[in-house]
């Protein structure tokens, strides 16, 4: 390629950056003599290639392809499935927490982390002073050898997902790659205190195929860190994109070691504790389920000859039930527990059962018909307890039905006469049933209260969940 041409001369460049300043041949005359010049005019002709030439020099030492050089060079004869060393240390130097989500259901974790390692390759070293300063480069890592690290709980296919960020590599043959991985990784729920359960979940990884030999992993005190996205209102209040709470992060070494094999297989266990933070499953789970538990005592405030009754406990066995399919779809299927308070609504369905059959019963006794008074056995424990539950209005209207019975008592022969005896008959019955009406107030009275009783214990007993 030409690039100048002066009196005399030809300045080219090969491909190789190398100038090559050629002389024309000398113009000749008619005769075949070349022309004669000056002698003034020989040492400007002289000098202008050599300008040309240094100015070349110059031009291509300023702007020469120094990294394009240096790649050629580390790449020659390089085989990224050896190992650098005998024996290749990875140090973990971050490990970056930025969003985290826990599915109760398929009991799988998911963490959306920055995890950083390094090592080093000694074939990847370079002298900077020879390729213009260059003190590192970025290469593509598939380009280059990478530890083969997987996650030994991973819940996927790829044990360790595929990453596309480059890998930094120093001139001394330091190597740095930071990926950002998606995790999908094992973690059995417990979920006996749903909706205020804690989690302890690990991430376990390590070399697949070397033993700590070949590839140790150290960690060097590294810590994990929260990154989670939060943003702070004008209020002073704190909210975040994730309903977990991590804390308790441990990062840490182990060896193990395994029949097959004497070598030590190094991997490295990261430990955090997921804690529930989601105020919405007060409103959504906890005062449902409490008033649920007090909707059931307005079944035993009703009139004891009510029929409201049985309709309004079917209503709430309803509702328990809706709720239990709630929690179902939730939580799924607990491995080894239950959680408390689906053992309290489930138990809370048993009380509302019972109070429904208690109710059928109750009005049963307050309707009749009944073809005789109550029992005196019955009667003397109903009229005392009356008093003690505040059923004085039901305890005096069975003793005025007594004592106006007892009044309007006649002769057998005037009732053989016909002489009011409808009525005669008529005042039995009312005085009966006012008798079993006032039983059936106390049964349903001491129904109110054990399940009041019942209700409140049960509260205490699932607190923690509350």
């Amino acid at each position: 390629m030409e690039i100048g041409r002066g009196k005399g001369v030809v300045l080219t460049c090969c491909p190789q950056h190398t100038p090559v300043v050629t002389r024309l041949p000398f113009a000749k005359d008619s005769d075949g003599r070349p022309f004669a010049r000056k002698s003034g005019h020989h040492s400007a002709i002289t000098m202008q290639p050599v300008i040309l030439y240094v100015l070349l020099m110059v031009f291509t030492s300023v702007l020469g392809d120094g990294e394009t050089e240096l790649r050629a060079y580390l790449f020659r004869n390089y085989d990224k499935t050896a190992l650098p060393n005998a024996k290749t240390v990875v140090t973990i130097s971050s490990f970056r927490i930025l969003d985290f989500y826990l599915g109760e259901s398929d009991h799988v974790a998911t963490v959306l982390c920055w995890f950083g390692y390094s090592w080093k390759d000694p074939r990847l070293q370079w002298k900077k002073e020879d390729y213009k300063s260059v003190d590192r480069l970025a290469f593509d890592p598939d380009a280059i050898w990478r530890p083969d690290l997987s996650l030994y709980n991973g819940a996927s296919e790829m044990h360790l997902p595929e990453s596309n960020l480059p890998v930094l590599v120093y001139s001394s043959g330091e190597t740095i790659h930071v990926p950002a991985y998606t995790l999908h990784f094992y973690c059995v729920t417990d979920m006996t205190y749903w909706p205020h359960d804690s989690h302890t979940c690990t991430i376990k990884f390590g070399s697949w195929v070397h033993h700590g030999h070949l590839i140790d992993i150290q960690t060097n005190g590294t810590e994990p860190e929260l990154m989670l996205g939060e943003r702070t209102l004008d209020s002073g209040k704190v909210i975040t994109k994730t309903t977990w709470s991590l804390s308790e992060m441990t990062l840490k070494r182990e060896e193990n070691f395994y029949d097959c094999c004497p070598e030590p297989y190094v991997s490295v266990t990261i430990t955090l504790l997921a804690t529930r933070d989601a105020p919405a499953f007060a409103w959504v789970i906890k005062i449902p389920v409490i008033c649920m538990s007090f909707l059931t005592l307005v079944v035993f405030l009703l009139p004891p000859a009510a029929g409201e009754k049985i309709v309004f406990g079917g209503l709430c066995l309803v509702l328990n039930i809706l709720f239990l399919d709630y929690s179902a779809n939730v939580i799924g299927h607990a491995p080894s527990h239950t959680p408390l308070i689906v053992q309290m609504v489930c138990q809370q369905m048993v009380l509302v059962m019972l109070s429904v059959v208690v109710s059928s019963l109750v009005i049963r006794m307050a309707r009749g018909p009944h073809s005789s008074g109550l029992p005196n056995i019955l009667k003397r424990p109903a009229l005392l307890l009356s008093s003690c539950l505040c059923l004085g209005s039901y305890s005096d209207l069975a003793s005025k039905s007594s004592h106006s019975l007892g009044s309007s008592r006649r002769k057998p022969d005037e009732l053989e006469l016909g002489e009011d005896g409808g009525s005669e008959i008529r005042r039995r019955e009312n005085g009966d049933a006012c008798e079993w009406l006032l039983l059936a107030a106390v049964v349903d009275r001491l129904a109110l209260l054990l399940y009041a009783a019942v209700c409140v214990i049960s509260l205490i007993r699932f607190s923690s969940v509350l």
